[in-house]
């Protein structure tokens, strides 16, 4: 049995009107939870417990894949441009309930990254399981303290966003994409022609919680009038590329989830 401590703080709504409200506007403390002790904002340097010792194997390694569902995909959809871009190793990203009708090769020099809000998707674990049984390397970001993606991945890193209650996950998604950024980071600390690309990265993320609360505040009246005009269409289209289509892709799947 596991016992887990939660602030009692953070199971009340806290005077926003509901759950998901709350943990939206919860997300400039929580994208710092999820750097905080794990980067060095001076030196740039990464600290991923696991991660130190498996960083030969990973930048060795076949290929790396990303296995997920749902929002956690759109997640892991957000940061391949950047692991196209830093990482020296073939990136895919795959839909865990595909990958599993796919039954594709695994080999013991690939990398699988399962990718879980709660840590127990049943598409991502049974994935997990077909992986495993082929010897490649599992990794994992959950979070969930206790979950089964935490004990049955070889290492990995929690999110630190703290209770999400709300079904339609919000500050998990950023926490996910900050998490995997810092991975990419420490992957990419030994190509000395990334290093002004890392800086300009790792600048960004010092100033991302700042910026993530000014759009808050800015955008909240904006954002209730444009629902009041969304709210009787027969349909919507969420347009995006690049870094976009991720944010279009999770942006679609808030609204078929919540409306």
């Amino acid at each position: 049995m596991t016992q887990l401590e939660v602030e009692i703080e953070n199971l009340s709504k806290g005077g926003f009107d509901h759950f998901m409200q709350k943990e939206i506007f919860e997300q400039p403390l929580t994208v710092m939870n999820s750097m905080r002790g794990r980067l060095n904002f001076e030196s740039g340097q990464i600290l991923l417990g696991g991660f130190q010792a498996n960083i030969p194997f990973m930048r060795n390694a076949r290929r790396i894949m990303f296995i997920s569902c749902g929002t956690s995909l759109n997640a892991c959809l957000a940061v391949r441009p950047l692991y196209d871009e830093l990482v020296h190793v073939p990136i895919s990203v795959e839909n865990a309930s595909d990958f599993l009708d796919r039954r594709p090769a695994v080999f013991r020099d690939d990398v699988c990254i399962f990718v879980s809000q709660s840590g127990e998707t049943a598409d991502t674990l049974r994935a997990m399981e077909y992986v495993e049984e082929r010897g490649a390397l599992l990794v994992g970001f959950t979070n969930t303290v206790g979950s089964t993606i935490s004990h049955k991945t070889h290492f990995g890193a929690h999110l630190n966003a703290g209770p999400e209650i709300g079904v339609a996950s919000t500050k998990a998604f950023t926490s996910q994409i900050v998490v995997m950024t810092l991975v990419a980071l420490l992957l990419s600390d030994d190509v000395k022609s990334m290093q002004p690309r890392r800086q300009e990265i790792i600048n960004g993320l010092g100033t991302l919680s700042s910026l993530i609360a000014n759009a808050l505040a800015d955008l909240d009246k904006q954002m209730q009038e444009l629902a009041l005009r969304l709210k009787n269409a027969k349909s919507v289209l969420v347009l995006g590329r690049g870094y976009q289509l991720a944010t279009a892709m999770e942006a679609a799947l808030k609204i078929k989830e919540l409306t």
